[in-house]
């Protein structure tokens, strides 16, 4: 079966807390940050069912999709619907830690593309920390060209800045 980008339903539990296990045993930033099973009020992971309810609330602002390889969730893609997108950019996507740099990252976006385009997002506006080298690899591979880098006010990262024609 080929590669899907499909939203989460209650089909996936399995396989996300499996995902989010590994993710979260491996460290590090998860992202995109839609699929966290916290919430920065919410310290301790909540349960998938409340986490699906979150997701539900959130298309109004984002479309979530987990990109799937038959039955696994190799990683997730957001799509970022509001004007005001600052440095979070129109994207959010992570790939699973055990299933890195097999260019899945560069196909789930290259997937997500005409979705975004299809919600009248134009240009596509990504954006990935300047040491995320594979981000940055990802962004390119799908077209990207930088416009610029700023500095993150929260976090002190300088950040770059993509567009996507």
């Amino acid at each position: 079966m080929p590669f899907q980008l499909v939203h989460p339903s209650i089909h996936h539990k399995k396989q996300f807390e499996e995902m989010m296990d590994e993710w979260e045993t491996f460290g590090g930033r998860i992202n995109p940050g839609a699929i966290r099973r916290y919430s920065t009020l919410q310290k301790n992971p909540v349960s998938y069912e409340k986490w699906l309810s979150w997701v539900e609330e959130d298309k109004k602002v984002q479309e979530l999709f987990f990109f799937m390889d038959g039955e696994k969730i190799l990683g997730a893609i957001s799509i970022r619907l509001y004007k005001d997108i600052g440095l979070e950019g129109h994207s959010g996507y992570g790939i699973r830690p055990s299933e890195r740099r097999k260019g899945y990252a560069v196909q789930m976006l290259s997937m997500a593309l005409p979705i975004m385009k299809s919600y009248g997002i134009h240009p596509v506006i990504i954006t990935c920390d300047k040491e995320n080298i594979g981000s940055a690899k990802t962004i390119l591979h799908n077209g990207g060209v930088l416009q610029g880098e700023e500095i993150d006010i929260e976090t002190g990262e300088t950040v770059q800045v993509y567009h996507i024609l």
